[in-house]
């Protein structure tokens, strides 16, 4: 099944059992009509937003976001993180952008906050698919859940995690989790949550 058939598939979903999600009704709330208002970016959109970021999107990102550039208040990914639900909306690219201003924007490892990570922390927190930090400027929030919990690109992986792979910044307490391999296996796991 193509990728966009999936996100759709997942939107009937979100409109029929959101109240197994703990979210509003998206028709009652209007969600659904703004979010079907939004058109998907521009080839020419993209290029600019990769120029300026200085990355090159994978395939199924652009894919995804020539479809909508973004979802406003929709949670069009609705994900099981480390035994949490969690229910993610679209960030647009000039969401990313903002984003990226304040957040993700230095370098900074697990270790240079002692006063928040033990060294039990670290260990329990050590993934050899990402490298060990809260805030990494390679790393590109595109969907948010309650302005604290983000799903990122990761441009920078460690040894055994891949380019473009998924991953979430979880706040309170702060924790940098690996979810998917791509984009794509991210939908593919929703689907297989959902059906």
């Amino acid at each position: 099944m193509q990728l966009i058939d999936q996100v759709k598939k997942i939107e009937t979903y979100i409109c029929e059992y959101f109240e197994d999600w703990d979210l509003d009704d998206p028709v009652e709330e209007e969600y659904l009509d703004d979010y079907q208002n939004i058109s998907g970016a521009s080839e020419e959109e993209l290029q600019v937003f990769e120029k300026r970021l200085g990355i090159r999107l994978p395939s199924d990102f652009k894919e995804l976001y020539s479809y909508k550039n973004g979802s406003k208040y929709l949670s069009i990914l609705p994900c099981v993180i480390d035994q949490r639900d969690l229910t993610f909306s679209l960030m647009s690219l000039q969401e990313i952008e903002n984003c990226k201003k304040y957040f993700q924007n230095r370098d900074a490892l697990l270790t240079e906050f002692p006063d928040y990570f033990s060294s039990q922390d670290l260990e329990n927190m050590h993934d050899s698919r990402i490298k060990p930090y809260l805030f990494n400027k390679k790393w590109f929030p595109f969907a948010q859940y309650c302005d604290s919990c983000y799903l990122m690109l990761d441009f920078d992986p460690d040894q055994e995690g891949q380019e473009g792979q998924v991953i979430c910044y979880i706040h309170d307490p702060d924790q940098v989790i690996y979810v998917a391999k791509s984009l794509t296996n991210l939908i593919e796991g929703i689907m297989d949550e959902i059906v």
